[in-house]
């Protein structure tokens, strides 16, 4: 699998069948648009199955009042994820304001057809590109037929009667709805983050934890206390993590993400590492005292023991 970073960058290959989007999440609805890409690839005897993408993510350039952007993967992780498909290729694409001010027509001829080769398009049920996402699904249909260019579009993935999309995803995580999220993405959520010095509240407590300095951007589930695996190396180990302001130790509101790994030793500081959250086991509670927060915590390893397991 390739990934080329840039248009200009790209080689030309007539007969490119390819699909657009953020692929935020690279979750189960768009799995089943990229496994018919590669499909209609192989029926009409196309050269190439490639993903187009984004970097920043659109929401990122085009956010107002310095909102908050939460995004499912970083473009790292997008990568990876799309990597695992059986595309042949990804193209990255830098995503600016200028650039979002193509209009449709434009980049549908000078970008997809006479600078890539497509011949053939994949999109989603409620697809839409260009200026003011003018360039939607019957747009596209009308103005592929003045270029020879097949589109089919797909309908939505239903998971217990619901669409499955990256916005449905955000708000289970937000929710502590872990099940449901890891149910639409096909797979455990993870975050990446580099191991920092902290307290040592936990050490003092009988229970040493990690706490990861996160990426920008990055959704962190709503606070709580998690059981999952932290991933050293390529080996994962059962962790109950721990997100929120720690209310019993300090009066800091800050947000600190931190794991106690259930079956491991050793300094991980200034380590990459990853979570994967498995299922959300209590809320944050301010403790009378340690004495009583140490107790649940020997709880909160049972429980940990018990859904890895």
């Amino acid at each position: 699998m390739v990934v080329t970073w840039g248009i200009d960058s790209l080689e030309y290959i007539a007969g490119t069948a390819a699909t657009l989007g953020s692929y935020d999440g690279v979750h189960l609805g768009h799995n089943k648009i990229i496994d018919r890409l590669v499909d209609v690839k192989n029926e009409r005897l196309l050269s190439r199955s490639l993903v187009i993408t984004f970097h920043p993510h659109p929401q990122e350039v085009l956010r107002k009042n310095d909102s908050q952007i939460q995004l499912l993967t970083t473009i790292d992780e997008r990568i990876d994820l799309l990597g695992s498909t059986g595309i042949d290729e990804i193209l990255v694409l830098e995503f600016s304001k200028e650039f979002s001010q193509t209009p449709y027509e434009q980049f549908f001829r000078k970008t997809l057809v006479q600078k890539i080769g497509v011949e053939a398009m994949v999109v989603g049920f409620n697809h839409a590109f260009g200026k003011n996402r003018e360039g939607d699904t019957e747009h596209l249909k009308q103005l592929a037929s003045t270029e020879s260019v097949y589109i089919e579009e797909v309908d939505p993935l239903i998971i217990d009667g619901v669409s499955v999309s990256s916005t449905k995803i955000r708000h289970a995580l937000l929710e502590g709805n872990i099940s449901t999220a890891n149910h639409y993405l096909g797979r455990q959520y993870g975050v990446e983050g580099i191991v920092v010095k902290g307290d040592a509240i936990g050490r003092e407590l009988g229970y040493p934890t990690i706490n990861l300095s996160m990426q920008a951007n990055k959704l962190i589930p709503t606070d709580g206390v998690y059981s999952g695996l932290t991933i050293i190396d390529g080996i994962r180990y059962p962790a109950a993590i721990s997100i929120g302001t720690r209310p019993t130790v300090t009066d800091s509101q800050e947000r600190v993400v931190e794991a106690f790994l259930l079956d491991f030793s050793g300094d991980l500081y200034e380590k990459k590492v990853i979570l994967e959250f498995q299922n959300f086991l209590r809320s944050q509670v301010k403790f009378d005292s340690l004495e009583v927060l140490r107790n649940q915590i020997s709880l909160d390893v049972v429980a940990v023991r018990s859904d890895i397991s």
